[in-house]
């Protein structure tokens, strides 16, 4: 049963493109049905749409509540870089950042935290951070220079500040 309802999610999700809103909440709603409100999948489904839709202010909670009901596996680090992304949309850079630290370096969603805590730690003004954290996510994908852009990405400096 979880394995056909996950293929009907993944399909909604695939074909969701270029779909109204309304049409959507209702696809969400039928594939919904029946299943307990509060099941911490359920939350994330209900969380993803809002954040599809650009409803971010109103996907925090759901996605709060998936997270804090046992949302498990990939599915809460899919949570964890959607809420932080949601919440750095609103402003909330501290809190993304907080949420992006916990996924691990062995995640195969790591790298993609890492483009989100990229982009959060620059939108709080943490720049030299920001990029240390892309180049060294990219560095171990590029073909030839891994080393070096690591070894360079550990030694940015402050800005302004010379270094010996």
């Amino acid at each position: 049963m979880d394995e056909f309802w996950e293929s009907q999610v993944e399909a909604f999700w695939k074909n969701g493109e270029g779909k109204d809103a309304e049409q959507l909440r209702k696809e969400l709603e039928q594939l919904l049905a029946g299943m307990d409100p509060k099941d911490p999948r359920v939350l994330f489904e209900i969380a993803s749409l809002h954040d599809f839709l650009g409803e971010e202010e109103q996907a925090v909670v759901p996605y709060q509540q998936a997270l804090d009901s046992g949302l498990s596996g990939q599915k809460r680090e899919e949570a964890l870089i959607q809420l932080a992304s949601t919440q750095r949309n609103l402003g909330q850079f501290h809190q993304a950042i907080g949420l992006l630290q916990q996924i691990p370096s062995t995640s195969e969603l790591h790298a993609d935290a890492q483009g989100f805590l990229a982009l959060a730690l620059l939108d709080a003004g943490h720049s030299t951070e920001a990029v240390r954290t892309a180049v060294t996510a990219l560095a171990p994908h590029t073909r030839l220079y891994a080393r070096a852009l690591t070894a360079y990405a550990q030694d940015l400096s402050v800005p302004g500040v010379a270094q010996a």
